[in-house]
This record gives structure tokens, C-alpha cells and sequence, in this order.
């Protein structure tokens, strides 16, 4: 097939929680121009057949949006199982994030190169895996460099990476540590001028799509998106606008970092506190994204701020 001229037609994505379900909403969205795309998504067998509750709202809007729904199960099944299941299609969006603990991303990406799926976008939804290399202090991110040298191993199967940074949300969250809104307390990881991209689902689902859709065809490259690139300095002056007052700005240095997973191993914001306070790998200017090369906006630290509340 050519695909420079049509994209691929049978498409899966896996998983319909945060970020799946954006993507099933923007690839819904544009495949009504795409008469010859099929979409399916992977779906456990619980969920796949819930009569009441939020995973029954979620059935019937997928119905609504002509989504197919298959069932599997991305920690039970093996690998040759989950490849059974993945051969039927041309291509397979990776929604499935981190909940199926060590192993899955990899186990997940063996079962599409092992089906020759023509086309496969992983779930590294994240940071720049290959610049962080291994020994962040975050155990998955090895892995998903793993997933990168797995793709990279072989040229059957065309993958895309959409690197977005964190879920904007994730940066104020209190587990998360750098804002709280009690105290007005702002933290910088590292040093002041380290930055953080960050992008909401909505939007990573709306570029995912795009991207996905693009002539000509990404194949075998990460792109890059981003919602917002901010220093944890600038953050500060963000919140101090958002609050409406002057801010506790409190540096923690790496060495602090350390400590605390040292002292916590089990505190899984320690071990993300440590993995970004650096320099690099965790950031990219909005200007040489996808986004701004396209010119399609996306939402701001500032903007999403502005819809929340108790923050």
C-alpha cells in the first residue's frame, strides 16, 4: 500500500482513559474525512461490557463517534496473544500510559512489531527518552528508552513518537510537589532556570490526530508539541499573577532530591521531582514544535490556569 497517498485505514488505539479517550474524540473527528478509516479501540472485557456507570457513558459515546470496540488486556494477555490481535489492523495509537506496570510499554511494542503492523505510535506521550538516557530515578523512563531501541532495531513497522512533556495538569498537582496552593509556595526542581513543557490531553489528542493525518506521511521520527515551555522562575511569576500575591519561592536542590527518594523510596512524586530537575530532556522551545509550525494553538500554563479552580 502507499501510503503517501491515503493514510492507513484499519487503525486501533489502546485504551480510552485520560488521554485515550482525546484521541478517540480528535481521530473520530477527522477520520469523518477519511471515508476508507476504520476505527477500533482496545478495551478490557469489564469495560468493554459495562452496563451502568461512567464506563457505560463511555460505550455509548464511543458507539456515537462509530468506534469499534475490541477486547484484550494489555497485562493478562502474552505477547503472541496481544500480536494476535494487533495483526488485523494497519496501524496502532498507543494510549495506554504507565498503570500496566514494568514491562507492558515493552511487551506492548514486541506484540506490534511481531504482527508487522505497517504503523505504530508507543505511548511515549513524555519526555525526551533518548536525551535523558538511563539512570533518571524514574524505572519506566528506562523502559521507554527501551521501546525507542526496540523500534529502532527494525523496518517493518513505521513509528512515530509525539514527544508533549508532562499533562499540564500533572504540574499542579499536589502529589507532584512544585505548587502549593496553601501555602503559595512555588518549588523549582534544580535550579531556577530549569524549564518544564507541558500540553493537556485535549490538545495532545488534536495533535496526535493531525500528525497522524499529515502529508506527507511522519515515518520512523519524534515530534515534538507542547501546550507551554515554562522556567520554574517564570512559573513563579505565573502563580504569583494567578494568586494574586507575593510567593514562597523554595529551591530543591538535586541533592535534596536525592534524599528525599533515599528517605521515601515508595513516594513515586519524589522519584518525578528528581527525573525533572535538570537541564535538559524535559523542556523544548514552543518554537520548534509541530504546533507553532503549523500554527495551530494550543493552551497555556496561563489559560488552563485560569479555568481552574482551588489552585
Amino acid at each position: 500500500m502507499n501510503t503517501e497517498k491515503k493514510p492507513t485505514n484499519r487503525v486501533l488505539i489502546l485504551g480510552a482513559g485520560e488521554l485515550g479517550i482525546q484521541v478517540l474524540r480528535a481521530m473520530s473527528n477527522k477520520a469523518q474525512k477519511h471515508a476508507d478509516v476504520k476505527l477500533s479501540v482496545l478495551l478490557r472485557s469489564e469495560a468493554a461490557h459495562a452496563i451502568s456507570g461512567s464506563r457505560k457513558a463511555r460505550l455509548d459515546e464511543l458507539m456515537k463517534l462509530g468506534i469499534a470496540v475490541v477486547e484484550g488486556d494489555l497485562q493478562e494477555n502474552s505477547v503472541d496473544e496481544l500480536s494476535e490481535l494487533f495483526a488485523a489492523f494497519d496501524a496502532v495509537i498507543n494510549c495506554s500510559g504507565f498503570v500496566g506496570g514494568p514491562g507492558t510499554q515493552i511487551k506492548i511494542t514486541q506484540a506490534v512489531l511481531k504482527a508487522a503492523v505497517a504503523r505504530y505510535f508507543p505511548w511515549q506521550f513524555g519526555v525526551d527518552y533518548d536525551v535523558v538516557g538511563k539512570g533518571s530515578g524514574q524505572q519506566v523512563w528506562d523502559e521507554q528508552l527501551d521501546v525507542r531501541h526496540l523500534l529502532r532495531q527494525q523496518n517493518a513497522t513505521e513509528w512515530v513518537i509525539v514527544s508533549t512533556g508532562i499533562f499540564t495538569s500533572y504540574l499542579f498537582e499536589p502529589g507532584f510537589g512544585v505548587i502549593d496552593a496553601q501555602s503559595k509556595t512555588v518549588c523549582a526542581l534544580g535550579e531556577w532556570q530549569h524549564a518544564v513543557t507541558l500540553t493537556t490531553p485535549e490538545d495532545i489528542g488534536k495533535l496526535t490526530a493531525d500528525i497522524f493525518f499529515h502529508q506527507p506521511t511522519f515515518k520512523n521520527e519524534i515530534v515534538y508539541i507542547a501546550g507551554d515551555t515554562l522556567t520554574y522562575s517564570e512559573l513563579a511569576d505565573l502563580m504569583r499573577a494567578h494568586w494574586g500575591t507575593e510567593v514562597n519561592r523554595k529551591l530543591l536542590d538535586r541533592q535534596k532530591l536525592r534524599d528525599d527518594v533515599q528517605h521515601n523510596p515508595q513516594d513515586v512524586g519524589a522519584h518525578y521531582r528528581l527525573a525533572f530537575a535538570r537541564p535538559d530532556g524535559v523542556a523544548w522551545s514552543k518554537r520548534n514544535t509541530y504546533n507553532y509550525r503549523q500554527g495551530i494553538s494550543t493552551t497555556t500554563a496561563s489559560q488552563w490556569l485560569a479555568k481552574q479552580h482551588g489552585i
